[in-house]
């Protein structure tokens, strides 16, 4: 008796409803169950598609990261559904509540729509993947994980920075992997007037061509810019192994020439500018 009186209390508690909800005690306990069951399912069957399937036909990490996540996206949302659907609860019940929702969307929530949406459209167009190096504004660094909400990058100072998705379409984005590794980088360099033109265009030329990672095809180019305040010179050069380390690449060149225009006795600065430090002494 005792047994079946317990059985009979038992039913009775996970029959009481919530009240103005389709939910009762039960449909919880079952529905949290299977939600439970689903994030393992879903963690399960992402990292299956990854790992397995899109690992061995050699994709980039990018494409591989990107189809997991709307994977992940897919099988979160048909889960839910047929969750809700096994449990018994009418989904029209939550029309209201998504009625609500949509107020609320309008007010409080349109910028987590906004980059929730944008990172789709990131995840799908793939105008950057992760692994790119990017700039934004004045952010400038590696894309390290895209979410969600958000998309980090990582600078060259090893600090991580999370920028809202929507600003990746809404703003302008320099993408420096989206063609490949293959990458420009530019030098500058200020001389005096009593330099040539042409020594300072072969010097920067070999500098350029003694180091070891910069291309011969295309090959280094110099122009002159500006003859303001002294002559302004630009060495463009290119390299596959400097992606994510511009820095280091324009600080090795820099070095390189500065040697080169100490060997001519090539001087950085004109005779205006060397007046105007005398006199402030």
């Amino acid at each position: 008796m005792d047994v079946e009186r317990f059985v009979l209390q038992a039913r009775e508690l996970l029959s009481l409803g919530v009240p103005g909800t389709p939910f009762t005690l039960g449909k919880l306990i079952v529905l949290a169950v299977l939600l439970t069951l689903l994030f393992h399912f879903n963690r399960r069957v992402t990292r299956y598609v990854v790992d397995s399937l899109l690992a061995r036909r050699h994709l980039e990490m990018g494409v591989q990261l990107a189809v997991g996540t709307l994977v992940r996206y897919a099988v979160a949302t048909i889960g839910v559904v047929l969750i809700l659907e096994a449990v018994g609860i009418d989904l029209s019940a939550f029309a209201v509540l998504a009625g609500a929702i949509g107020v609320g969307l309008g007010f409080g929530l349109q910028n987590v729509t906004s980059n929730f949406v944008s990172g789709l459209i990131i995840l799908i167009e793939r105008p950057i993947k992760v692994g790119d190096r990017v700039e934004i504004g004045s952010i400038s660094g590696e894309v390290r994980r895209i979410g969600a909400r958000a998309t980090t990058v990582v600078t060259e100072g090893n600090i991580a920075i999370i920028v809202p998705n929507s600003q990746f379409i809404s703003e302008p984005v320099t993408n420096w992997s989206h063609t490949g590794s293959l990458t420009a980088f530019v030098v500058r360099v200020r001389v005096s007037w009593e330099a040539e033109p042409q020594v300072i265009e072969r010097l920067l030329l070999e500098a350029a061509a003694e180091h070891p990672h910069v291309l011969r095809d295309p090959a280094p180019e110099v122009e002159l810019l500006d003859l303001r305040n002294g002559m302004h010179f630009a060495l463009q050069v290119w390299s596959t192994q400097y992606l994510k380390g511009e820095a280091r690449l324009k600080s090795e060149l820099n070095f390189a020439i500065r040697e080169k225009l100490r060997s001519r006795n090539v001087d950085s600065t004109d005779r205006g500018e060397r007046a105007r430090i005398r006199a402030a002494r």
